[in-house]
């Protein structure tokens, strides 16, 4: 939410620069990817219109962010709890077929 007047929250350029040198050895140099579901003109979008946005990467120097282009994901949301329901009613499993 850093709008745009540019707030910036210290806590979580911290955090995510504190990922990035745990996992140095093991990920490629310690980079760490930001996924944003949306589309990068929403992302832009809502830095003006809701005082939103998106990460400034000048403050997150081990960071890279990647924009996912999904334009409605209220549906997706909804996809992944119907599917919750499905996995959670043992009905589903009482047999293949059912499954």
């Amino acid at each position: 939410m850093n709008g745009m007047l540019n707030h910036r929250e210290i806590e979580d350029e911290t955090m995510l620069s504190e990922i990035g040198k745990a996992t140095k050895e093991r990920i490629q140099y310690g980079r760490v990817v930001i996924y944003d579901a949306r589309p990068k003109m929403n992302a832009q979008a809502n830095k003006y219109i809701k005082n939103g946005g998106f990460e400034d990467l000048k403050h997150y120097k081990n960071c890279d962010i990647l924009f996912c282009d999904i334009d409605n994901i209220h549906e997706v949301s909804k996809c992944f709890r119907k599917i919750y329901e499905i996995s959670n009613d043992p009905l589903n499993f009482n047999s293949m077929n059912a499954y």
